[in-house]
């Protein structure tokens, strides 16, 4: 496939009341009278901390050779099953249907996710569950359930895979936990609810947020993981915020009520924080989410000028060339399009639709859905790659 090869950096990494209300509107804030002050956070887990030596899944990179071999033999995707309480795996290689491999009992409502940039955890917020739980992604197993605030919905890892960082929806703070050990770390208190985080490979020590249940102005705003100082955007209105691919622009979609849609998106830049551009998707468009550095995994698309989005209104999945801001290709899927994760190897997507209860496997060369595979309210997707 072309332009796989460029992949070979990441291979060492490869080593139904309260439930349907949040369900229903998954993404959706949630209005709150007040928030708590942040405690000191502890972690739970549910066995003895893992051991910290590398995973199976870590190799040391291939030579460089005519006839490279692949990446991974397959690809290996976590979903998020909000009714189930379950993260369904699927499993699918080169050429291969994807099949459901494994279900792993989490805690309450499972929803967004995030696999470690080196590929050794995959964490998935409860967020009916106060609790986040730690999944190996070689055993299949929940290794450890750690406790967080309330409403748990935002989650990221570190750059250096060695920080898992957790929002809350109805918290103050974000909540900190050392990778492999699971210690938890001291919050970094930003005084106001959070949805969503974003943290980039080439700036490690931003971590940006959205707010949320928060009757405050600048809806996106970075903490400084150094100092801990939160610095605010002018930006209103925020869902997500998420890179390009080449990390030179903050894109952030608007609004995070699924019955108030909105097409504008605004473009900051990242160094001066500085709102570079306000644009609009057309009618009918509503964009959410798109695919993330240190969370949905460690395989992105070899065509850095494409840029992929979750359209609600569409629905469908948005292909656009971010530099020209103009849309240039849709694929149709079902109600409540979410996340996404990239298959290299196969040269394919996994787009969840959480209304449908449906994952769908669409190719990037004819950007035509080429399977489905049926999972319950399904929300947040990883991936890794399994050798």
């Amino acid at each position: 496939m072309v332009g796989m090869r460029s992949i070979r950096r990441w291979a060492p990494s490869l080593a139904l009341l309260l439930v349907a209300v949040l369900a229903s509107s998954s993404c959706a804030f949630l209005e709150v009278a007040g928030v708590n002050e942040p405690e000191a956070p502890s972690a739970a887990p549910l066995v003895s901390p893992p051991s910290a030596e590398p995973s199976p899944l870590a190799r040391a990179p291939v030579a460089a050779v005519e006839a490279a071999p692949p990446v991974y033999r397959v690809l290996r995707a976590f979903v998020a099953s909000e009714t189930l309480q379950q993260v369904v795996v699927l499993e699918g290689a080169p050429g291969k249907d994807f099949a459901i491999v494994a279900r792993i009992p989490v805690g309450a409502l499972p929803h967004q996710m995030a696999v470690s940039p080196d590929g050794r955890w995959v964490a998935a917020n409860n967020r009916s569950g106060e609790s986040t739980s730690i999944i190996d992604p070689v055993t299949m197993k929940e290794t450890a359930r750690l406790r967080v605030g309330r409403q748990p919905h935002g989650i990221a890892w570190s750059p250096d895979a060695k920080t898992l960082f957790v929002a809350h929806e109805r918290e103050t703070y974000i909540a900190r936990f050392e990778s492999a050990t699971w210690r938890p770390l001291a919050p970094l208190v930003v005084g106001v609810p959070q949805h969503v985080l974003t943290i980039a490979s080439t700036r490690p020590n931003e971590l940006l947020f959205t707010v949320t249940n928060a009757g405050v102005a600048d809806h996106l705003r970075s903490v400084d993981l150094a100092t801990g100082q939160v610095t605010n955007f002018k930006v209103q209105d925020v869902h997500d915020a998420y890179y390009t691919p080449d990390q030179s622009e903050i894109w952030s979609s608007s609004s995070g009520f699924i019955g108030k849609p909105s097409d504008r998106v605004v473009i900051s830049d990242p160094a001066t924080r500085a709102v570079k551009a306000e644009i609009h998707l057309g009618p009918g468009r509503y964009p959410f989410h798109t695919m993330k550095d240190n969370q949905d995994g460690a395989f992105h698309l070899a065509d850095k000028s494409l840029m992929l989005l979750s359209d609600h209104a569409g629905p469908s999945l948005l292909w656009l060339d971010w530099k020209a801001r103009t849309i240039v290709g849709e694929t149709r899927l079902g109600q409540q399009p979410f996340h996404t994760t990239y298959d290299p190897e196969g040269d394919r997507v996994l787009t969840t639709t959480n209304a449908d209860g449906m994952v769908n496997v669409i190719s990037v060369t004819t950007r035509q859905v080429v399977q489905r595979i049926a999972v319950p309210f399904p929300h947040g997707i990883v991936s890794i790659g399994v050798p």
